[in-house]
């Protein structure tokens, strides 16, 4: 420790001597400081802020440990029902329903693709003549009501105040 203290004691007599410090060589393989973008400034400017310390925050618990315990319950809660409804009779009567309706299907004619672009055709053709008229009915509608019972200025009526 003496030693320590005296070699420092030595250097700074030596650049006393000569007015220039002294930098001692870097050791190889040293770290060097990596550069700064933007170094802070050397006297920052005082700041009358106050300053917040937040507390810690806790860490949260991780997903694995937190619903392990809910994913045996729903795990478990579905092979009761299922074995519920295994000993009643239901897991068959719902085969039985699904094998009957895919034979009833099976008995069903089917458009071809001929018959469907008509009925398409026929949709649509309706449904734009269901819409023209419903926008002629809601604009005699308006007609009769803002017109002739309210008297107010319409297509047709001029209303009381002219």
């Amino acid at each position: 420790m003496a030693e320590k203290a005296n070699n420092s004691n030595s250097t700074a007599s030596k650049a006393g001597e000569t007015g220039v410090p002294s930098n001692p060589a870097p050791e190889v393989g040293a770290p060097k400081d990596p550069p700064q973008i933007n170094p802070a400034p050397a006297n920052p400017a005082p700041t009358n802020a106050v300053e917040t310390v937040t507390p810690p925050v806790k860490k949260e618990e991780s997903k694995s440990e937190n619903t392990w315990g809910w994913e045996i319950f729903w795990i478990a809660l579905v092979l009761a029902i299922f074995v519920w409804m295994w000993r009643t009779g239901k897991l068959l009567k719902i085969k039985t329903y699904v094998g009957e309706t895919k034979e009833e299907l099976g008995k069903c004619t089917w458009p071809t693709w001929g018959e469907l672009k008509q009925h398409i055709v026929v949709v649509l053709i309706s449904s734009v003549l269901l819409a023209m008229f419903t926008v002629l009915a809601d604009n005699v509608v308006r007609e009769i009501v803002w017109g002739a019972l309210l008297d107010s200025k319409t297509i047709f009526f001029k209303g009381s105040g002219e």
